[in-house]
């Protein structure tokens, strides 16, 4: 849903209002940024891989949750039956209608308000649990559970772990780095929502330096060692981490 929000789910009121102006420009400040255009190259990677490994014939019913400029809808919808983007800011769900005018965008909350979409196989959702706040986050993967079939998976990410490498180095150099959803916390978020883990793929481990995160050259030249940090093991350390979650 986000690129970068400077206020921590703490500090900001509500974060479904964050985001509702932006959607002309959401796009290009994400691609502005190397660090971000990395993490969503790697994102975009991994995602495909996935819906395509998992539904091999095809997706039946896929749900992009806080589906923003539809980013991601646009790598999953191609794989699906029937797809449905869901987001709260009407602005974003313009820039995502010209990106995927086969998918059927939905202006709604679904944590407030009821809407009939039946379920579905797959759910994604980028870009919104790392900025969100804990009662959003719960109300958010409640709604998830409730609209995806028992055995569906809800492929998501993480992109702004405080107990990354980078995030730990820039703390004890006296930054504040502000974000609370680590690793750990996501698991046990999952786990109390009626998820298991099933898969996680870390992205950006070995970036532990901010001059590293941007530099344009050496994120270039990254295959190799997303190969070599690509190991579950080094998840709680990675800045961003593509999740696999399946619904008991």
């Amino acid at each position: 849903m986000t690129a970068h929000n400077n206020a921590t789910p703490t500090e900001s009121a509500d974060y479904r209002h964050s985001h509702l102006e932006r959607g002309g420009a959401y796009d290009a400040t994400l691609a502005a940024s190397p660090f971000d255009a990395y993490m969503d190259q790697w994102e975009a990677h991994w995602t495909t891989l996935i819906a395509r490994r998992l539904h091999q014939r095809g997706i039946p019913r896929y749900l992009d949750f806080a589906c923003g400029t539809g980013r991601i809808t646009s790598l999953v919808s191609p794989l699906a039956g029937e797809s449905i983007g869901v987001d709260v800011s009407e602005s974003m769900l313009q820039a995502a209608r010209l990106k995927c005018p086969e998918v059927r965008f939905i202006k709604a909350d679904l944590t407030q308000e009821r809407v009939d979409l039946g379920v579905f196989d797959v759910i994604t959702a980028f870009r919104f649990f790392g900025n969100a706040q804990d009662d959003l986050r719960v109300a958010a993967l409640a709604e998830i559970g409730r609209l995806l079939r028992s055995g569906g998976q809800l492929i998501m990410n993480n992109h702004r772990n405080p107990r990354s490498l980078s995030a730990l180095l820039h703390r004890a150099t006296g930054g504040d780095y502000g974000m609370d959803l680590d690793y750990f916390k996501l698991k046990r978020l999952l786990l109390a929502s009626g998820f298991k883990v099933v898969e996680v793929h870390p992205i950006g481990f070995w970036l532990f330096r901010s001059r590293m995160q941007s530099n344009s050259r050496i994120l270039a030249t990254s295959g190799r060692m997303e190969r070599l940090f690509g190991a579950r093991v080094y998840a709680p350390l990675a800045p961003d981490i593509v999740v696999v979650a399946r619904k008991a």
